[in-house]
């Protein structure tokens, strides 16, 4: 309105019609429909034609207003605004001129880290046309792993310019282009992040992800990261160097491009529609609520049996979406058919997928929670969440082949003279926890080896903050470091309080003080440690606990099944038919107990972790009944066959396990 006034004085009286007071703002919204392939979302072109500045809902009332009598633009009814003549013909492109942006950081927090590379890849009709790569120095130091991941060191950062000094010719080469991406959203994060460092408008391009296109248009890709999308598609650039912006930003390009083929080779024939195909995810219905029922066959019930097992759902691919346990598979699966739909992602998803439902029928519920985690474990549906990332548990790890060990969290067990604890379900409440005990016991944090002497010298902060005792500078003594170190691993191993004393005091002064923010924030950490230590505890209980044979029943008529426990963890299974006798069955708990005796159990691994809990938590809960039966030294194995096979049904028949829903050790979850 101001603009216009100061143009035309008399507006104020006599007011042309909008169309005419705002003729520059349709040739402006015109030319950014147009760049963009010829279809807009109505909020980028809001961001363009406005600069970005207030609520996109505040303008969209002026812009339909302007826009509704220009006849070369048409509002359609999924939102956009596009060129009425831009109805692309079925085969043509749907890709024609876009950027690919990929960014390599200090860390994966846009809010606390930085861009240390960036690079601008430009597509159009199919070709690399223009690119832009630059380091930048990101003023902190690079952590190792990234470093070890990238090769970008902190020497080669020294010179390179930082991000404000390149944010102009970044931008420039973006322009209002398509964003192309793999994981998108985390790169544009970075991006907007250092622009509002810098007071500058983030970017409001139209984006897609390659890894939602990936989701959808190869199923048979169970973790589509880049390189296993591009190995799918047959893609590979040989001179690519791993883990760098550019070399990324290329191979995606690529990617995208033979993703834009195969959904065009399924009937995708506008931009609009491969867009929607980039959401990893479907849209969840807000307002429906019908029942499984609706999109679930009866005949999924047939032949389903009354009885304890392990369910597998199937696609029509014959892909296992999903695994679950019951002890009424009949009852667990018709449940599917009255659950609401509309109210979760995996009711949505899961139902709408299922063809065929197939069953394994076990004679136990323990037995049906164990074969459940195996079976997660092996097909890694993916439909299923618990269970099924037990390859990311944590280890708590005290270094004590070093002459000043250290606490941090590791991923795997090595054989370096450390202690492990673990692993553990929750990464926030192990990660918690070290950094409580870093925080209360003056122990070192930083990765020097002393090893060498360049190891010595140049003292952290942590020192002059009171945080260390200072190794690095000749200061801390070794007795007083190696108790504390001892105070560390009794605590983690159940087998102390004294920590657990010093932190409930802390809380208790925090109380007396009326900080009542800081108890709060000290009895979380105090939740999150006991429950890490306890986790620890029972692993460590159930390893020391005499071995033993566990008798269930079994799906097979006149058999016994015979779990050999040893060191907290399933070693054996056995099917003992009754008719057999004593004998067959005293000579296979024999062998099988020689082959205990000679090979041993490993640690406790990612591999085994879930299936001790489970185990554990069902014999506490079990504790005392006729079918546990300890095992001595040394066993007289025809005496144990013998108490095996006289049990009685009702001996051998468990209460309902409580924690069936949990299945493993008790993290505070966040």
């Amino acid at each position: 309105m101001d603009d216009f006034a100061a143009i035309n004085p008399d507006a104020v009286l006599t007011p042309p019609s909008a169309p005419d007071r705002y003729a520059h703002l349709a040739d402006r919204a015109a030319w950014f429909i147009e760049s963009q392939g010829g279809a807009s979302s109505e909020d980028a072109l809001i961001s363009h034609v406005f600069g970005g500045t207030g609520s996109p809902a505040l303008w969209r009332p002026l812009v339909r207003q302007v826009l509704a009598g220009d006849s070369q633009l048409l509002l359609r009814a999924d939102g956009y605004w596009s060129m009425a003549n831009a109805a692309p013909a079925v085969g043509d492109r749907l890709l024609r001129d876009f950027v690919v942006i990929d960014v390599e950081t200090t860390g994966l927090q846009p809010s606390r880290q930085r861009i240390i590379e960036v690079a601008v890849v430009r597509y159009r009709d199919g070709a690399e046309v223009s690119v832009f790569e630059s380091l930048c120095r990101p003023d902190r130091r690079v952590p190792k792993y990234i470093a070890e991941l990238t090769g970008i060191s902190d020497e080669m950062l020294t010179e390179a310019p930082t991000f404000a000094e390149i944010a102009d010719d970044l931008l420039e080469q973006i322009g209002s282009a398509l964003v192309v991406g793999h994981n998108v959203g985390f790169d544009l994060s970075f991006l907007d992040a250092e622009l509002r460092r810098l007071d500058q408008p983030t970017l409001v391009n139209e984006r897609l992800d390659t890894l939602g296109l990936a989701v959808r248009l190869l199923p048979d890709v169970r973790k589509p990261s880049l390189d296993a999308v591009a190995k799918a598609l047959d893609v590979n650039d040989r001179r690519r160097p791993v883990h760098r912006a550019a070399g990324d930003a290329r191979l995606t390009g690529q990617v995208v491009l033979q993703l834009e083929a195969r959904a065009r080779a399924q009937g995708i024939e506008s931009f609009d529609r491969l867009k929607g195909m980039g959401s990893a995810l479907p849209d969840r219905p807000r307002h429906q609520r019908g029942r499984g029922r609706s999109v679930l066959d009866r005949s999924l019930l047939t032949d389903l049996p009354k009885a304890p097992g392990v369910y597998l759902m199937r696609d029509q691919h014959e892909r296992v979406i999903y695994v679950g346990k019951a002890k009424n598979l009949r009852d667990r699966v018709g449940s599917y058919f009255s659950q609401p739909l509309g109210m979760t992602r995996k009711m949505d998803g899961l139902l709408g997928s299922l063809k065929r439902v197939e069953v394994e029928v076990v004679g136990s519920e323990l037995e049906a929670l164990l074969l459940e985690s195996q079976l997660i474990k092996r097909y890694q549906p993916r439909y299923n969440t618990a269970l099924r990332a037990f390859e990311h548990y944590p280890y708590i790890r005290v270094d004590l082949a070093n002459a000043w060990p250290r606490i941090t969290l590791a991923k795997v067990r090595k054989d370096d003279g450390s202690r492990y604890f673990g692993p553990f379900r929750s990464t926030a409440s192990a990660r918690k926890t070290v950094d409580v005990l870093n925080r209360v016991l003056p122990l070192r944090t930083c990765s020097r080896s002393f090893r060498d002497a360049r190891s010595f010298g140049s003292p952290c902060l942590e020192l002059d903050l009171g945080r260390c005792l200072g190794p690095c500078v000749g200061r801390a003594d070794r007795e007083v470091y190696a108790g504390l170190v001892h105070d560390v691993v009794s605590f983690l191993d159940g087998r102390d309080q004294v920590l657990y004393e010093r932190l409930w005091r802390g809380l208790e002064e925090s109380a007396e003080r009326l900080d009542f923010e800081r108890a709060a924030e000290l009895r979380r950490d105090l939740l999150r440690v006991n429950a890490v230590v306890g986790a620890q505890t029972r692993l460590r209980e159930a390893a020391e606990a005499t071995r033993r044979v566990v008798v269930l029943p079994s799906a097979a008529d006149g058999c016994r099944e015979v779990l050999v426990v040893a060191d907290g963890r399933p070693w054996a299974q056995l099917r003992a038919p009754v008719a057999d006798g004593v004998e067959p069955l005293a000579h296979r708990l024999e062998r099988s107990w020689h082959r205990l005796v000679d090979q041993g159990l490993m640690p406790v691994t990612h591999e085994s972790v879930d299936e001790a809990n489970i185990l554990g938590r069902w014999l506490r809960e079990q504790e005392g009944r006729p079918g546990l039966i300890a095992l001595p030294t040394e066993p007289s194995w025809p005496e144990v066959a013998a108490s095996i096979l006289s049990l009685t049904m009702a001996d051998i028949e468990y209460p309902f396990f409580r924690a069936v829903t949990a299945g493993v050790d008790e993290i505070v979850e966040d």
